[in-house]
């Protein structure tokens, strides 16, 4: 399970291309939070991935087009328990993006039951200094 914020999509999508390159069908899923669809990076490229066990979902949190079936608003506890596997199943998560998106969803994930040592994140923004 990969979670991105905005540009937190940049090491997750590595983790993509290399699954896809070594043809791994892996079950695989990927919730992207963004402003707006004009901000989705990649978005050519994770529609033209996505299938072979790899599953994109989006999130947008400012303006949806018209249409929009997906999510629309900030990842919270509730949109993780819906997409994310069980913790039964013991899935494993890596989460990026700014330091608050990161760190709310990784206490969202403990809070469902996940087990932290399967949490991995890589957070960005300022450092208080």
């Amino acid at each position: 399970m990969l979670v991105a914020g905005g540009s937190g999509i940049v090491p997750l999508m590595a983790m993509i291309r290399t699954r896809a390159a070594a043809g791994d069908d892996t079950k695989t899923r990927l919730l992207y939070s963004s402003r707006s669809q004009d901000d989705v990076i990649y978005r050519d490229e994770l529609e033209r991935l996505s299938g072979n066990g790899l599953t994109v979902v989006h999130a947008l949190t400012d303006s949806q087009p018209p249409g929009w079936t997906s999510y629309a608003r900030r990842v919270d506890a509730e949109m993780l328990a819906e997409v994310s596997p069980s913790p039964a199943e013991r899935p494993r998560f890596y989460a990026c993006g700014p330091t608050p998106f990161v760190e709310a969803v990784a206490e969202s994930l403990v809070r469902l039951g996940h087990d932290t040592r399967a949490i991995k994140t890589e957070r960005f923004g300022p450092t208080g200094r």
